[in-house]
């Protein structure tokens, strides 16, 4: 016996799997004894994620192994579906298949386990199989299922599989997520697939906790955007009175008459004008406070992304109308700046855009126009999907735009 009350199985199936099955094959009964928090070496192999020490545990270990708990009420099959181990949960429930009923100490199930900790390969694995899909309505002492618990765990991915299944939400939990961005793509799905917020008093609706949150980032935010337009103006005003080619004896442009050029003066005063209305913006939606300098702030931010986009376009342009190298080295200059745009708008995308399906968000325009309640506890929501939405659609355009004039 080792440390822990641990025997050599506990220690064993860290290490190489053909130690676990000669330790097996020498003394089956290794593994049913547990250590001093009630886990038995099962528990220990689920937690590792290796298959085939976890089917040589099921093999040679006593039928009653695979329904032990620890100290904490986690069977092993619990412990496999927090650590997201999908295949091993799979392989216990083929063995076992009614260890999939077994309760923890809070009276959740495996799938509680996992929709806690937000692994989605788990949870699939009972809306995928119709004899588990019971366990999506089961609920903990608390009377939470496993939807409600992804919900307040801020796991868009699993809430949205799980309404799609038919699964409803009638009251939403009481703590939910405090980001700003889980927060919207929740909404999104709940009100897409037909969640329904608990009869409330409008005058006692409480807010999302996450509100004074977003007025104050937006508050410091629109400094640094300021600055950030600001600069774009200089350097797009620089490039106007030191325009590429230079200028001839009658004081004009020698390129004027160029197709390159005129987009380049195109894009550079589209830098200009929409930098100039991005700081106007800014200032007023931080000199107004009202509920207005939230608009102001989305527009801003698209007016920023255009004014980059075209600042970016602009200095490609000016590299073209001077430059002197081949329809090859045109063409490799053009995708170079195409790709970096198009890497950009995936970054942006991903990183504020809700992460939710384009079909669930067809869904929540549809359904959304009817819940008032909705929009007045999470009033940003809507506003966040439309504003990314105007964000790939400008973002369309502008390619379709680079493609006309540069190829």
């Amino acid at each position: 016996m080792g440390p822990s009350a641990q025997n050599a199985l506990h220690a064993a199936v860290f290490q190489l799997s053909e130690m676990v099955h000669l330790l097996l094959e020498w003394r089956p009964a290794l593994a049913d004894p547990v250590d001093c928090s009630g886990s038995s070496p099962l528990h220990f192999a689920s937690s590792d994620g290796d298959r085939s020490i976890v089917r040589a545990i099921l093999r040679a270990g006593p039928p009653g192994t695979v329904y032990k708990k620890d100290s904490s009420g986690l069977s092993a099959l619990h412990v496999a579906a927090r650590m997201g181990h999908h295949r091993v949960v799979t392989n216990m429930l083929g063995s076992c298949p009614d260890a999939a009923e077994l309760r923890d100490a809070n009276g959740g199930t495996f799938v509680h386990a996992a929709a806690r900790e937000k692994r989605s390969s788990v949870v699939s694995l009972a809306t995928k199989d119709p004899m588990l899909r019971g366990l999506l309505d089961a609920q903990d002492r608390d009377g939470n299922t496993p939807l409600h618990l992804s919900v307040a765990a801020g796991s868009t991915g699993i809430v949205e599989d799980l309404l799609h299944n038919g699964k409803r939400l009638i009251s939403p939990p009481d703590q939910p997520p405090s980001s700003f961005f889980k927060m919207v793509s929740l909404v999104v799905a709940l009100v897409a697939y037909g969640a329904q917020l608990r009869p409330q008093r409008q005058d006692q609706l409480e807010q999302w906790v996450g509100r004074d949150m977003v007025r104050k980032g937006i508050q410091n935010t629109s400094d640094n955007l300021a600055v950030v337009a600001g600069l774009i103006v200089a350097a797009a005003f620089a490039a106007g009175f030191n325009l590429p080619g230079g200028y001839g004896d009658d004081g004009k442009a020698n390129l004027k008459d160029e197709t390159v050029f005129k987009s380049f003066l195109l894009l550079n005063t589209g830098a200009v004008v929409t930098s100039i209305v991005v700081v106007i913006l800014l200032v007023y939606g931080k000199a107004s406070r009202s509920a207005g300098s939230w608009k102001s702030f989305a527009a801003a931010l698209q007016l920023l992304w255009v004014s980059l986009v075209c600042m970016m376009l602009a200095f490609q342009a000016a590299l073209l109308s001077v430059a002197t190298t081949g329809t090859l080295s045109y063409g490799l200059l053009g995708v170079y700046t195409y790709t970096c745009i198009l890497v950009l708008q995936v970054c942006i995308a991903e990183r504020l855009g809700p992460r939710t399906r384009l079909r669930t968000i067809w869904r929540f325009h549809w359904k959304g126009r009817r819940h008032v309640d909705v929009k007045r506890q999470y009033p940003f929501a809507k506003a966040t999907v439309l504003k990314l939405q105007l964000f790939t659609a400008t973002s369309f355009l502008v390619s379709i735009g680079f493609q006309v004039i540069f190829f």
